[in-house]
C-alpha cells in the first residue's frame, strides 16, 4: 500500500483521525487501501491532517514524510510526535497497555502490564486488507509459530524470533531475559 504527502486541491476531504476538514492547500497525508464499494474494487486514498497520522500512524506517515522534498511547517514538532508514537518493528515485546488483547494461542486475556510478544498479522475489515498486531504470551511462542507454519505462513524459528524482538523492543534486559526465558518453556 501506497502512503504521501500532498497539499489538499480541495477542502472537501474530512480527516480519519478528528474528522475535521482537511483545508485546501493543507499539507495531507493519503493511505492507500482497496475500496470495496468502488465499482472495479481498486485503489483509493484515506486522508489524515499531518498531526492525526502522526499518532495513529506514526510509522507509515514517517517513510512518507522521508520522501516529501517539499517545506513542512513546523517539521522538527511533527517529528518529534512520530517518534513518540511510533512502533517497533515486528516482531517486538512489551508490557501490555491495558487488558484488551488476547494471545492468540491459548485464548487467554493478556493481562495490563504482562509481557507479550507482537506479530504483525493481515485480517479483512470492512475496509479489505488491513494490517494489525498479533499477541502472543511468551510461554505460547513455540505454539504459535508452529501453528504458523502449519497454515502455510512465513514463520521464523524460534530463535531467529528471539533475536528480533531483541533488537526491536524497547524492553530492559531483565525483561527481555524473562521474555527469553518463558519463550523456551512448554506453552500451558
Amino acid at each position: 500500500m501506497a502512503h504521501k504527502i500532498e497539499p489538499a486541491p480541495t477542502g472537501r476531504a474530512t480527516c480519519r483521525g478528528c474528522k475535521q476538514p482537511i483545508l485546501k492547500g493543507e499539507l495531507r497525508f493519503g493511505e492507500e487501501f482497496q475500496n470495496a464499494y468502488s465499482e472495479d474494487g481498486g485503489m483509493s486514498f484515506r486522508y489524515w491532517h499531518l498531526g492525526c497520522a502522526a499518532t495513529k500512524l506514526a510509522n507509515e506517515l514517517r517513510s512518507a514524510l522521508a520522501a516529501y522534498d517539499g517545506e513542512v511547517p513546523d517539521r522538527a514538532a511533527l517529528e518529534a510526535l512520530i517518534e513518540t508514537h511510533a512502533r517497533p518493528e515486528f516482531p517486538y515485546a512489551e508490557h501490555a497497555p491495558n487488558g484488551r488483547a488476547k494471545c492468540r494461542v491459548c485464548d487467554e486475556t493478556i493481562k495490563k502490564g504482562e509481557l507479550r510478544v507482537a506479530f504483525e498479522r493481515v485480517f479483512e475489515s470492512p475496509m479489505g486488507p488491513t494490517k494489525g498486531a498479533a499477541y502472543t504470551h511468551p510461554r505460547c511462542l513455540a505454539s504459535y509459530l508452529e501453528r504458523e507454519r502449519e497454515r502455510g505462513g512465513e514463520s521464523m524459528e524460534r530463535d531467529a524470533v528471539l533475536r528480533a524482538v531483541s533488537a526491536h523492543s524497547k524492553l530492559g534486559a531483565g525483561d527481555l531475559a524473562t521474555v527469553e526465558r518463558d519463550a523456551g518453556a512448554a506453552p500451558s
